[in-house]
């Protein structure tokens, strides 16, 4: 299925820097990336931010959706623009999860992959407090004027498909990325908030010793968002592994 897709700098044509590809997380739309897409492109990077299943402008179709299924979405979608690859992978979360994915079995389309947050592992105690959310607060808050008075980044959760959001529940809760991340053969750089419930760090510390050519930094008083939580300190991050100064 093709998605919705931002773009952003499409008008910068270097020959010399690679386009960029950045994956928002459940519940997540492009607008999230605002604050990572600007210092992109007054550098000169063209931005591409594809827009999953059910969130931001693309629709759901109401099918079984799992991973392979994101995937062959992304892998589709960025087939069918003008990206020059291979290109740089930004994902968050489930953005991450995808990014990897694609790393093990299109290397040919990425030259490195940014993996933020990513969910090695869900724990139970997180997976069991959104399937309550679904089932309850979630339909709540939809129909409340309490949503539009919330900060954007929970807006865009509201604002998601709740058949997205199940088939994620559904199909991601029992994951285990660890063998599939150790065997990437392109660059991996990881990033996990010290106190991230979603994607412990442990496992960031864990897959990084496995995952050869990788790099992994934490980043501290940061949550399971830490674009949000370290805005500074996580643009400072993100252009080291893509712009670095000489």
């Amino acid at each position: 299925m093709k998605l919705q897709v931002q773009k952003f700098g499409v008008e910068n044509r270097s020959e010399e820097k690679p386009d960029i590809i950045l994956i928002h997380g459940t519940g997540g739309n492009a607008r999230l990336w605002k604050d990572q897409v600007q210092p992109l492109v007054k550098l000169g990077f063209r931005c591409y931010l594809p827009e999953l299943r059910g969130h931001g402008s693309t629709t759901e179709p109401g099918e079984e959706t799992d991973l392979s299924v994101h995937v062959n979405d992304i892998v589709e979608t960025l087939q069918n623009e003008d990206i020059r690859f291979p290109a740089i992978f930004i994902g968050h979360s489930l953005g991450a999860i995808i990014s990897v994915q694609i790393a093990g079995r299109f290397p040919e389309l990425l030259g490195q992959c940014l993996a933020v947050s990513l969910p090695i592992k869900v724990p139970k105690l997180t997976a069991g407090a959104f399937n309550l959310f679904l089932k309850g607060p979630y339909q709540r808050l939809q129909k409340s004027k309490l949503k539009e008075r919330l900060p954007i980044r929970e807006q865009a959760l509201l604002e998601t498909e709740w058949h997205s959001l199940n088939q994620i529940l559904k199909h991601f809760g029992p994951l285990d990325l660890t063998r599939e991340v150790a065997n990437i053969p392109v660059p991996v750089h990881f990033a996990y908030g010290r106190f991230d419930i979603v994607a412990p760090c442990i496992y960031g510390q864990q897959i990084h010793k496995a995952t050869p050519n990788s790099t992994l930094q934490i980043f501290e008083f940061a949550g399971h968002n830490v674009m949000d939580d370290r805005p500074h300190e996580f643009k400072n991050w993100m252009l080291d592994k893509i712009a670095p100064r000489r």
